[in-house]
């Protein structure tokens, strides 16, 4: 027999002549340790963490020195979102064994390495506590927007998904309250405070059926719990029925009312509104019509004022013509006084007569029979 305390061994005794323990005592101890162990850590594979926990805390209780016990303890503590509660387990493992294979040291370097991730748990833990300060001074609501934002950060954290739920029962949300609890369920399906509180809705029901079913009532079917804690399903009874059917024919009944009593007046108005819109474009049209006939007009205008401010022009052209053509004439006589014959020729050979009046023309024909 081997002491599990100083690991002497024994040959002929239960006591260790070491340590003066009682070996077979404390080797029957620490197997019980072990099996509770083990059980743990069945409960933690199935996902019953609240028995696992349980049983790990047993385990501990016959042997604190049991490190596999107290690593794994610190993983589920971890799991449920109990933070504090996690390291703490690791740091005593990592303080009774510190070998290397200690997984203790494993779970503590990986915490050091995203110290980030680390902070963002603690504040979902401060986040808990506040919650738990504001219910304790009756301020549910306020409480509820701090589970939500720790829910957020860390949504594995059980103890704070039962506290909400614990709050919407405060305020009769009774279908949130399962909601919450369901989740809770699905990460500990075993919780004694989700079943608590799940129990507790269901005592409520019974009393009062009306005022609950409301609460309950989720896509056409209402939550219970049966004798296995598992979520069942029933469907609505027949008063549910009729007051659906007699909420409906309300409905109907006041889409009618309306119809016959808005609807009317609602077209009557639109159709005054409609006619009043296109007398307003008619309007405008209208006036970009008349802009138009007074631009076409001005347009007329400007035109026989040009035409008549051309005619003036060309008068005054041919006038100035007919001038310099007569004062050829004397240009010319000049020039055969001169006795420029030549050039007197050419001169009075370039003469235009067009426009000349008679007298201009016998004065013209007289100067050129002399010339020439």
């Amino acid at each position: 027999m081997k002491c599990p305390i100083c690991e002497v061994v024994i040959a002929n005794s239960h006591i260790c002549p070491n340590c003066n323990e009682n070996a077979y005592v404390l080797n029957k101890i620490f197997n019980i340790s072990v099996r509770l162990y083990n059980e743990a850590l069945q409960k933690a594979n199935q996902r019953d963490f609240s028995n696992a926990i349980s049983l790990i805390e047993k385990s501990l209780y016959f042997n604190k020195n049991n490190i596999e016990a107290r690593n794994l303890l610190g993983l589920l503590y971890y799991q449920t979102g109990r933070l504090g509660d996690a390291i703490k387990q690791w740091v005593l493992s990592s303080n009774i064994n510190q070998n290397d294979n200690n997984k203790a040291f494993y779970y503590l370097d990986t915490f050091n390495s995203d110290i980030r991730n680390f902070e963002k748990l603690d504040d979902s833990v401060r986040l808990y506590n506040q919650a738990i300060k504001y219910l304790k001074h009756k301020d549910d609501d306020l409480a509820i927007i701090r589970l939500k934002k720790a829910l957020d950060i860390n949504p594995n954290f059980i103890d704070a998904m039962n506290l909400l739920a614990f709050c919407y029962i405060i305020q009769r949300k009774y279908k949130k309250a399962l909601k919450i609890l369901h989740n809770t369920l699905l990460l500990d399906k075993n919780n004694k405070m989700a079943l608590r509180y799940i129990k507790e809705i269901e005592s409520k029901k019974k009393k009062n059926k009306d005022i609950l079913s409301e609460e309950y009532i989720y896509n056409g079917m209402i939550k219970t719990i049966d004798e296995d804690d598992n979520y069942r399903y029933t469907k609505f009874n027949n008063n549910s029925c009729k007051a659906i059917g007699s909420f409906i024919l309300g409905v109907l009944l006041c889409g009618l009312c309306m119809y016959f009593l808005f609807i009317p007046d609602y077209t009557q108005k639109k159709s005054l509104e409609i006619e009043q819109l296109n007398n307003e474009i008619n309007s405008i049209k209208q006036k970009e019509k008349d802009i138009i006939l007074q631009k076409d007009e001005e347009i007329k205008s400007l035109q026989q004022q040009n035409e008549n401010i051309k005619k003036q022009l060309q008068i005054y052209l041919d006038k100035e013509t007919i001038n310099i053509n007569y004062q050829k004439i004397e240009q010319a006589l000049s020039l055969y006084k001169k006795n420029k014959i030549t050039d007197a020729k050419n001169v009075i050979n370039s003469i235009n007569t067009s426009g000349f009046n008679e007298k201009q023309l016998v004065e013209y024909n007289k100067a050129k029979n002399k010339i020439n």
